[in-house]
């Protein structure tokens, strides 16, 4: 088991990650984008929000690597970075608790 120095070393990529999706509409993001890649636009309708206010999210969400964009002209059309949701676990691969809760969803 990592302690002290060490584990809050091990732990700081992930503080950023989850940080990252620290907010009701961030999850909201997760959810549409998980269905379809959409244009900032296209997020905004669905969430019945400023383009400001959610351009502040996706900026946050980008940074912390959980989407990738692509601009055309003015317009970004978002994507979810499947990387960072297959990385989020690594802050508990080694522990005691992943591995039964590994064996136990195989089941």
């Amino acid at each position: 088991m990592t302690t002290g120095k060490r584990l809050l070393q091990r732990v700081a990529p992930f503080s950023k990650m989850v940080k990252g999706l620290a907010h009701p509409y961030r999850i909201a993001i997760v959810y549409l984008l998980a269905h379809e890649p959409m244009w900032g636009e296209d997020l905004a309708h669905h969430l019945r929000i400023k383009e400001n206010l959610l351009m502040h999210h996706l900026k946050a969400m980008y940074r912390a690597g959980w989407l990738t964009k692509e601009q055309d002209g003015r317009h970004k059309l978002y994507k979810l970075r499947a990387r960072a949701f297959k990385e989020l676990p690594g802050i508990l691969e080694e522990t005691p608790f992943w591995r039964d809760f590994l064996k136990k969803i195989k089941d």
